[in-house]
């Protein structure tokens, strides 16, 4: 899935920078394109990776530089006053092969808050491409915090095709803080969504799954205007142990090529996928929710050819149907010879019961 990624605001700014680096680091990179908005001109400067003109400040004259300080008006403000430049800098990037555009802001804050929904209504009225947002959650109890992120996600719901949502007080360590902990914060929801880009995106032959996802499987997924979370999780393989470590050739060909196929037991493989899924969609989501109120899902199945047995693959799709009550439910594998790791990404798309955003609500309604 070939996707054009829009930071606004510093998280936004942070995380896409993140995309940018974990999409030149595959062999088929799903970024098409990437850029930064702030009205920090500091926090722009401090992302260091992504190119200089992929970095523009906006709303200067409102702001001066030093960004909104969780002002959302003043966001507004300058986001109205120069929306027709911010869109032009985008259309730069955008080319015919762009399967999707997708918004990274943080909501807490007055530029992700307030511009987001502003800059998704100008490109909405230039493109039918789908339109997402990544929509990240505040931690704590702040009143104001929690008022910014009602009012952008109620401003977002009319303007984007869907919003996956990240909540950062679900993934905060014990005593930690949002800016201590930011680097893991941001190399989590980066490893989720990298594992969405890049599903489908076939290097050769021999990494073409025997059901393939594509671009098209994603966007009916998470296409609702509504909220999606995501499952992801992993282990890493052994070859089989009763035949003992091999030789030093087979042991280097098993860790550089991914040729482990002659030693796998297909009993071992099937509960390996099982377990995978399972802990994907019953471990920690980007946000937490009932599962039984998702309306649809995509799983992701990426591993050695061998690993992902046809049977597995099928029944772990049963399973997760059960599970969440729901008829719509897409699965496909992502063979990967190259890597003796499997694991499992779970899209939970058009979920209605989520605990966060009742808390939120709840903060915001104070804040009145």
């Amino acid at each position: 899935m070939r996707v054009a990624a829009v930071g606004i605001g510093g998280a936004g700014g942070r995380i896409v920078e993140r995309l940018w680096q974990d999409s030149e680091r595959r062999e088929a990179p799903y970024l098409g394109a990437a850029c930064a908005f702030d009205t920090d001109t500091e926090a722009l400067g401090e992302l260091e990776r992504l190119p200089a003109d992929r970095r523009h400040a906006f709303g200067l004259s409102e702001t001066t530089g030093t960004g909104t300080n969780g002002d959302r008006a003043s966001a507004i403000a300058a986001i109205e006053d120069e929306r027709r430049e911010v869109r032009r800098a985008i259309d730069e990037l955008i080319t015919s092969d762009i399967d999707a555009i997708v918004l990274v802001a943080g909501l807490a804050g007055g530029t992700g808050s307030g511009a987001t929904a502003h800059i998704a209504d100008a490109l909405r009225a230039v493109y039918s491409t789908p339109l997402y947002c990544l929509s990240v959650l505040p931690a704590g109890s702040d009143d104001d915090a929690a008022a910014n992120t009602m009012q952008a996600l109620r401003a977002l719901e009319s303007t984007v095709d869907g919003q996956i949502l990240f909540d950062n007080q679900a993934w905060l360590g014990s005593g930690q803080t949002v800016d201590e902990a930011s680097e893991t914060l941001n190399e989590t929801v980066v490893a989720r969504l990298g594992a969405l880009f890049a599903a489908g995106e076939a290097t050769g032959s021999d990494t073409v799954g025997q059901s393939v996802v594509d671009a098209s499987e994603i966007i009916n997924t998470v296409s609702d205007s509504g909220f999606t979370t995501l499952g992801y999780a992993s282990q890493d393989l052994q070859a089989d142990s009763g035949s003992g470590a091999g030789t030093v050739i087979d042991q280097l060909k098993n860790r550089f090529l991914g040729d482990s196929s002659d030693d796998v037991d297909e009993i071992e493989a099937y509960n390996a996928v099982e377990t995978t899924l399972r802990r994907a969609v019953r471990g920690k989501l980007t946000t937490q929710c009932e599962l039984a109120s998702a309306d649809r899902a995509l799983a992701v199945f990426a591993g050695p050819p061998a690993w992902l047995i046809r049977d597995a693959v099928t029944d772990g799709r049963r399973w997760l149907t059960e599970e969440l009550q729901s008829p719509e439910v897409r699965s496909g594998d992502m063979p990967t010879p190259d890597r003796n790791t499997l694991s499992v990404l779970v899209v939970l798309s058009g979920v209605t019961e989520l605990p966060r955003l009742v808390e939120l609500k709840e903060l915001a309604d104070q804040s009145t």
